[in-house]
């Protein structure tokens, strides 16, 4: 009988066992890593919106107090003539310092009545939070650099 060293010897087929089993491992990756790969679409990237990125241009025409606690302002928006109206309260504020006692005018609501073009055609309103926000800035330091509210 005759015999082969090669085929009896136990850690050789061990080894030949283990690179037969890593070697259809490492194909079975590969073949769903493919196969991923092609089923798969990379998502479409999220529509990025310019029009809240634009820095838009204000500045105070005209305001007139109408009474105790109502007003009417003319707004320069970006070239356009906003036509608002607003309600306001005056209200004590205290900074904590001795005599620090200070009226200031708080826009409670602004309500956009007509918007014109440079031209001076009437304009849809195109307002949007950001424009009535800044609007009410510029009026209430408009009121309160010019004094235009007793106390203030």
């Amino acid at each position: 009988m005759e015999q082969n060293v090669l085929n009896h010897n136990r850690s050789y087929a061990i080894r030949k066992g283990l690179l037969k089993k890593c070697t259809v491992a490492a194909l079975g990756v590969g073949v769903l890593t493919g196969t991923y790969a092609l089923v798969t679409k990379p998502m479409d990237p999220a529509p990025v919106y310019s029009y809240a990125n634009t820095q838009s241009v204000y500045g105070p025409v005209a305001v007139q107090i109408t009474s105790d606690t109502t007003g009417q302002a003319v707004v320069n928006l970006d070239g356009f003539r906003v036509y608002a109206s607003f309600d306001f309260e005056l209200i004590e504020e205290w900074n904590g310092a001795l005599g620090g006692e200070q009226p200031t005018i708080h826009i409670t609501n602004l309500a956009v009545d007509q918007v014109f073009t440079p031209d001076g055609g009437s304009y849809g309103d195109f307002t949007n939070a950001d424009d009535i926000r800044n609007m009410i800035s510029i009026i209430t330091a408009h009121i309160q650099k010019n004094k235009m509210v007793e106390g203030v």
